[in-house]
């Protein structure tokens, strides 16, 4: 499980981002979860690269205006994110 949300525990900083794999079980939980993220990211101004698949969504953030960087905003919404996984009760 993803835990509180109160870190970004989940997440792997690569050179593309922070990226986090979002196990769905199903697609309507995953189009469900991809609708919280959306809602969040819109909120944030800040919105992840998505990638929705049939068990599965995997998150990507990184800010194209620092340099294509991961900064605060990333793991803020990291954060969000995984507040939002758990909530679902979804596996990273």
């Amino acid at each position: 499980m993803m835990g509180d949300g109160s870190s970004t525990a989940g997440w792997t900083a690569t050179p593309g981002g922070l990226v986090a794999r979002f196990r769905t079980r199903t697609m309507v939980r995953g189009l469900e979860f991809v609708t919280r993220v959306v809602a969040a990211a819109e909120a944030a101004n800040h919105h992840p690269d998505i990638d929705f698949r049939y068990g599965s969504v995997v998150l990507t953030l990184i800010t194209h205006d620092a340099g294509d960087e991961i900064t605060e905003l990333d793991h803020r919404l990291a954060r969000e994110i995984s507040t939002i996984a758990s909530g679902l009760d979804l596996l990273s």
